[in-house]
């Protein structure tokens, strides 16, 4: 089944994949980085679009490196009122080391679980992921980053990812 599926969808082929976002969006992030995280989840899969590479060896990179950088909400909802941005909170600052180049920097809990998962759900109707190995990810990097709310997030990502409709891709 997975073969008819990739005939019909080009996997390679940004035109059609993303919408207009809603005017007044908040982007609480900005990443100017490529960063790249290996999952067994989409191993033997790939794309490569201007925001988003997976390689077949599961490696999934967010090209922070294009344009002026990825820009995301951290995890969603949020919304400005009164000068203030309310939403779900992305959890304190804690240290990161950079695998590659070792210098540290202060990001919250959540920074990389939520860039990846928005980025696949941007991509979801055009790139080789279902709903549920996205919202796996998301865990496992909430997991990894030692967040206390990790089973919280990941079962609100569940519950409500639903209303996020439009994936294609079928395993």
């Amino acid at each position: 089944m997975n073969a008819t599926i990739e005939t019909e969808l080009k996997f390679d082929d940004e035109n059609g994949c993303l919408k207009e976002g809603p005017l007044g969006r908040v982007w609480k992030f900005v990443h100017e980085k490529d960063y790249s995280y290996r999952t067994k989840l989409l191993e033997g899969r790939e794309c490569d679009f201007n925001w988003l590479k997976i390689s077949k060896d599961g490696t999934l990179t967010v090209k922070g490196s294009y344009q002026k950088g990825y820009t995301w909400d951290g995890c969603t909802p949020k919304f400005n009122f009164l000068h203030i941005t309310w939403g779900n909170f992305d959890g304190q600052l804690i240290q990161h080391i950079d695998e590659i180049t070792g210098t540290k920097s202060y990001k919250p809990y959540t920074y990389y679980a939520s860039m990846i998962h928005d980025v696949l759900y941007q991509y979801k109707r055009c790139a080789p992921v279902t709903r549920k190995e996205a919202d796996l990810i998301f865990y496992e990097l909430m997991k990894k980053s030692g967040f206390m709310w990790t089973r919280l997030f990941y079962a609100g990502v569940r519950l409500f990812g639903c209303i996020f409709r439009g994936w294609h891709y079928k395993k």
